[in-house]
């Protein structure tokens, strides 16, 4: 049984967002939480208590918050990765040589997906499963692939969705035995400089390492703002966290599922949701409609403006057809 974890919350490269002015990638807010603890959130329901979580230079943010405001019968640890990746995990395993799974902040699958993981590592203990899908919800075209032959990783690629083949792979994999030991003997060089998990997945099955992959129908690697509304309306349709914890006048009219935080002002006459999420400190305005829609801390909509499908903060605002 996989009780450990690593988590990496330290900035990804390829996570392109302009929203994280008043706070790390990791920090920005899903449905409540911050994207990170939700990451983890879907770990601890698998029976995950011991956590790794690798931070950035400055994102002692997500630290502070994890202390204070997770669960309270988890073993916590942090490291901060320094520039580089591998050597981070070289000195993770060299302390906890055991299997263990591994994630970043922004990958998202079917809350059921986590078992089926396990279970191909119980039928393949020594080496490394890999999370796949034929279809991403992630607005970015570049991915990681996995080429399969039967349930056998032979080869990870990288490209655009309209040209590279194989299944789309997430960060999300379980390490067994014989990939701890290829990770804790690393040397570092230009081969294995990396800030992507997926780089040294790759670079273990080019030196012989075997991998196998679980499937699910679809995964989401938040890398462009626009995946924040799709997450949303898949947490939503869950019924995660679906709560209005603000007192709203009689007048408004709410179409569920809605996610609305203590202290968020709602004017008369407002129509909220579906697939809403008002993060605390924001405002609408009277007679505003906001629909299929995130509306950020210390944001406010005027008056009988319609909100549709759009990421709102105080400076900036992001179509879920922007570009990243």
């Amino acid at each position: 049984m996989i009780d450990y974890a690593i988590v990496i919350a330290a900035g990804n490269i390829r996570h392109h967002s302009r929203l994280i002015y008043d706070r790390p990638r990791a920090m920005l807010p899903v449905m409540g939480k911050p994207m990170v603890v939700r990451a983890m959130d879907l770990l601890y329901r698998a029976g995950i208590r011991h956590f790794m979580v690798v931070l950035g230079e400055e994102e002692g943010a997500v630290a502070s918050y994890l202390m204070t405001h997770w669960m309270p019968n988890v073993k916590l640890e942090f490291t901060v990765q320094m520039g580089n990746l591998t050597r981070t995990l070289s000195d993770i395993f060299r302390r906890e040589q055991r299997p263990a799974i591994i994630t970043s902040y922004n990958t998202f699958v079917q809350s059921n997906f986590l078992d089926r993981l396990l279970h191909r590592h119980q039928e393949a203990a020594s080496g490394l499963v890999l999370s796949g899908a034929s279809m991403s919800l992630s607005a970015s075209e570049t991915h990681y692939y996995g080429q399969v032959e039967g349930q056998n990783v032979t080869q990870i690629t990288t490209g655009k969705t309209t040209s590279a083949k194989g299944l789309i792979l997430s960060d999300l994999a379980v390490l067994g035995d014989s990939c701890i030991e290829f990770l804790t003997h690393l040397t570092l060089n230009t081969q294995t400089f990396t800030q992507n998990w997926l780089d040294l997945a790759k670079l273990y099955i080019q030196t012989g390492g075997q991998a196998t992959i679980a499937d699910s129908s679809w995964i989401l690697q938040v890398e462009a703002d626009p995946d924040l509304l799709k997450l949303n309306k898949l947490l939503l349709d869950e019924g995660l966290d679906a709560h209005i914890l603000s007192e709203l006048p009689g007048t408004v009219q709410i179409t569920p599922p809605v996610r609305i935080d203590p202290q968020v002002s709602v004017g008369q006459g407002a129509v909220v949701g579906p697939h809403t999420y008002l993060e605390a400190g924001c405002s609408i305005g009277q007679g505003a409609v906001v629909r299929r829609s995130i509306i950020l801390q210390n944001t406010v909509i005027p008056a009988k403006e319609t909100i549709t499908d759009t990421i709102v903060s105080s400076k900036i605002r992001i179509t879920a057809s922007s570009s990243t």
